[in-house]
């Protein structure tokens, strides 16, 4: 089969399967690239591959990259050459996390500029622990409501709620804009706001606003809610890995570290000796 036949209709397969957008674009991604390089689906080939990654790619990026093609190697019934994934050590601390302080600092000087929209944005990240894809799936109707329920990875699905104090702002915040229905944020040309949109802007704060870039990412803020609701509610992992719709809690229990900032600060304050 032709190359880019073979691509389109690996795609369709991915679709047929009910693969989250993401999900289709990094498999569908990642075969293209191989078979753009390689000639050949060949052993040597598979290896030479995975030498490439592990030399140029952080070692989540690599086994991202291999879960990947071995989905590919599978559509294909070449299970035989599929790889095996690197080891990674698990970290004991949690890194790139925005601080209460810094969070607080973004909130204050957001609403201080006039950045209406930013300000909840970032309001609603941290107190519903929403992925940035969910984000930007939410409709003004949904704030009305109280919750959304959207289908999340594993096409399982999961209620998101708008915390009363949230739900307030935002009603507030769309009764001055005279909105009822459509996407909550929208970007100035009045569509729906794109990830990347709300990424880049983070930065731009980041700057602005003099916070450490690698905490200004939009993952960060849903570690924030992660970190802040264990702080209260410390037994309740279980609660958490459900509100957060992790399916393996393993992936939860990540958040009952400290984070490299707190672990520095508490061994500062201990060692006396």
């Amino acid at each position: 089969m032709e190359t880019n036949q073979m691509l389109i209709e690996y795609e369709k397969m991915l679709r047929r399967q009910e693969m989250a957008e993401n999900t289709i674009k990094s498999y569908v991604g990642t075969a293209k690239r191989f078979l753009s390089t390689y000639e050949a689906i060949n052993r040597n080939n598979i290896l030479a591959y995975k030498e490439h990654l592990i030399s140029n790619y952080k070692p989540a990026t690599v086994n991202n990259r291999i879960l990947a093609l071995n989905h590919f190697l599978h559509y294909l019934r070449k299970d035989t050459l599929k790889l095996k994934t690197m080891k990674v050590q698990q970290k004991l601390y949690l890194d790139n996390v925005i601080s209460n302080t810094d969070y607080r600092k973004l909130i204050r000087n957001l609403k201080k500029d006039g950045k209406k929209k930013w300000y909840m944005i970032v309001r609603t990240m941290v107190c519903t622990g929403a992925r940035i894809g969910e984000i930007i799936a939410f409709q003004a109707e949904d704030v009305y409501a109280g919750y959304i329920e959207l289908y999340a990875k594993g096409s399982k699905l999961r209620r998101i709620y708008f915390p009363e104090m949230l739900q307030a702002e935002l009603i507030g915040w769309l009764e001055e804009d005279q909105r009822k229905e459509g996407p909550l944020f929208l970007n100035k040309n009045g569509v729906t706001i794109s990830a990347n949109g709300i990424a880049t802007m983070f930065k731009k704060f980041a700057l602005q606003y003099h916070i450490d870039p690698k905490v200004m990412h939009p993952h960060a803020f849903r570690h924030r809610f992660a970190l802040n609701f264990l702080s209260r509610k410390p037994n309740d992992i279980v609660l958490l890995a459900d509100i957060l719709g992790h399916s393996n809690i393993n992936t939860t229990r990540i958040y009952t570290r400290r984070t490299a900032q707190e672990q520095y600060r508490i061994i500062n304050a201990v060692v006396d000796w």
